[in-house]
């Protein structure tokens, strides 16, 4: 899906619709955490949530226009900055904490309608966005995905599986008679070895530049926009999410996946 990334960085950004304020919603009632990601930041909408529990939210797109409409959503949030890149491509490895994304899932070619079609199968963009993600993550980081039962769910089960660890089902949303939406939630429970560097975003070939924060993008960065902080802007709790996990466990009534084995636990609806 990558080799037709130049083009779709002239495409335009995704409308704010009902699988985005589910995903809105549901980063609303998340732990705090100390570094945040989205990838498909569009409108800036689930962004701006993230940065209300993060001490440092980064927004990713592809499409500058996209960027651009998320940067004048969160430029008064000056915890927030956002990107033009391929998915977690720049991000160094062991840095982030969450990552959180409504990619796009519908069983059709991404190249021709990259804001809708996810792949073949409707995951083959998440697929690519979950290994990604094994490497990004700190340890018991979290990978919080939005996902269609239009497209193959349990291949994508399976490879969050492979790739990250205990994946649970957080939420379902139906919408119409032939489709539900699902949230998932993967943690990064497999062993590796992860170099977890305090910095967030790579330094080499910006560390000259003005007003940068700590560093945390490759030099393969596209572009980016800096928010210097402005009086009365809101501002996370720098005492929030010092702890590894992204995601608070699981209540009763989700289904808690893992492996093969499935599970449903039963709880007060």
């Amino acid at each position: 899906m990558t080799e037709c990334a130049p083009a779709i960085s002239e495409v335009g950004v995704y409308p704010i619709s009902e699988d985005t304020l589910l995903l809105a919603r549901f980063v609303e009632r998340a732990a705090p955490v100390r570094v945040a990601v989205e990838v498909g930041c569009g409108s800036g909408l689930v962004t701006s949530e993230l940065a209300r529990r993060s001490e440092y939210t980064l927004g990713i797109d592809i499409s500058e226009q996209a960027a651009l409409t998320a940067k004048s959503r969160t430029v008064a949030l000056p915890n927030v900055d956002v990107v033009i890149s391929d998915k977690l491509s720049a991000i160094r490895s062991g840095s982030v904490d969450l990552v959180v994304s409504n990619p796009p899932y519908l069983p059709c070619d991404y190249c021709s309608e990259p804001l809708w079609c996810g792949g073949a199968t409707g995951v083959e963009f998440s697929e690519e966005l979950v290994a990604q993600a094994s490497e990004i993550l700190r340890k018991e980081g979290s990978l919080v995905i939005l996902a269609s039962s239009l497209s193959s769910i349990e291949k994508l089960l399976k490879c969050a599986e492979r790739s990250l660890g205990k994946v649970v089902i957080e939420e379902e949303y139906r919408i119409g008679l032939f489709e539900t939406l699902f949230i998932f939630h993967a943690q990064k429970t497999l062993p590796r070895d992860d170099a977890i560097p305090e910095e967030v975003l790579r330094s080499e070939g910006e560390g000259g530049e003005q007003g940068l924060r700590p560093p945390c993008i490759q030099q393969r960065l596209e572009r980016r926009w800096d928010t210097p902080a402005q009086p009365g802007s809101r501002l996370v709790d720098s005492t929030a999410g010092r702890r590894g996990g992204g995601l608070p466990p699981p209540p009763s009534g989700r289904h808690s996946v893992r492996g093969d084995e499935r599970e449903t636990r039963q709880g007060p609806r």
